[in-house]
């Protein structure tokens, strides 16, 4: 792929996600906010409001030519991975609105919306330069990797090695160094480029295989309200391990919805006294995905605002001026 784009003003949390939380979602693009919230205590869960009129979605969450590996001079002639994000930032809007027009249905099937989610909200983790010290050591065994088709090589070495003047600046502004900066690209690029024509890329085989670990339950529920609303995180996502060793993943959806999923392991939930062979047998078979909604939960809707306070970098945004459990100070 070609992967020369003319975009300076590049997003780490898309904008089409921020416009599902906009205080003005009938604007137009270029006109519509989003009210943002610094953080003035985790522990009490409170924020002030950075401005009473909101920012703009075109500028915020955004980063000059943060994901820009070589600067030629030219704009028609820089590299960056603009190309690859879109594929998973165009269906976002469609699959959220599609889940959320079906989920209070019964026996309606969700799966694929459910799946397509996960898989874009996912590169939220992925590209957000306040967990690139997480990206890092979660994704290790891919640095050093060197690949062998030459249009793949020569995009690399120019990851590596291409002009990147905004790159002190950056570092400086993120508090990472020269080569954690280098090896996130690095893991952006072998994570989203498809290294042979015949098969997914990297990112796409991993969210696969967590889906269908035979070792692993999933386990979704799509938490929907009327009046209050949900926050959305600098980072894009709450992750944190639950109460029997699970992981879970949490994702704002929409001002008035958020979704979290649940996955487990399936040994924590087998008898002792159960044969090797029946579980071998039960970890054999098709799982199923565990799939429900709730409306107009508070007491939910209050956990998770606490864990985007708690978990975000330094920002927290929204549609409304109030949260369930958070304090808006003045």
């Amino acid at each position: 792929m070609d992967l020369r784009d003319v975009t300076k003003n590049q997003h780490f949390l898309p904008q089409v996600e921020q416009r599902l939380n906009a205080i003005n979602p009938e604007a137009k693009s270029k006109n519509q906010k989003i009210y943002s919230f610094s953080i003035q205590d985790r522990d009490s869960c409170t924020v002030s409001i950075d401005s009473e009129i909101g920012v703009s979605i075109c500028k915020n969450l955004s980063l000059n030519d943060l994901f820009s590996f070589d600067i030629l001079g030219k704009e028609a002639s820089k590299y960056n991975f603009e190309k690859l994000f879109h594929s998973y930032e165009v269906i976002i809007k469609a699959n959220t609105e599609s889940l959320l027009s079906k989920i209070h249905s019964p026996k309606t099937d969700v799966k694929l919306e459910i799946f397509n989610i996960f898989r874009s909200k996912f590169l939220n983790f992925i590209r957000n330069p306040y967990s690139i010290k997480k990206i890092l050591n979660t994704f290790s065994e891919l640095k050093g990797m060197i690949p062998t088709d030459p249009i793949h090589l020569a995009n690399f070495n120019r990851v590596l090695n291409g002009n990147k003047p905004q790159q002190d600046h950056l570092c400086e502004q993120l508090g990472i160094t020269k080569n954690d900066y280098e090896y996130w690209l690095a893991t952006i690029f072998f994570l989203l480029n498809s290294m042979r024509a015949d098969q997914p890329n990297f990112l796409d085989r991993l969210i696969k295989s967590i889906y269908e670990n035979p070792n692993r339950l999933v386990r979704v529920c799509v938490y929907t309200y009327d009046d209050e609303k949900c926050l959305l995180s600098d980072r894009g996502y709450n992750t944190y391990v639950g109460g029997n060793s699970e992981m879970v993943w949490e994702f704002n959806l929409c001002s008035y919805a958020f979704i979290r999923y649940v996955f487990e392991d399936v040994d924590a939930y087998i008898p002792e006294f159960i044969t090797k062979e029946t579980i071998d047998f039960f970890k054999s078979m098709p799982k199923s995905i565990s799939v429900e909604s709730m409306h107009n939960d508070l007491a939910v809707l209050e956990i998770y605002n606490k864990h985007t306070v708690s978990f975000c970098h330094e920002h927290v945004f929204g549609a409304s001026k109030e949260y369930e459990g958070v304090t808006v100070s003045l």
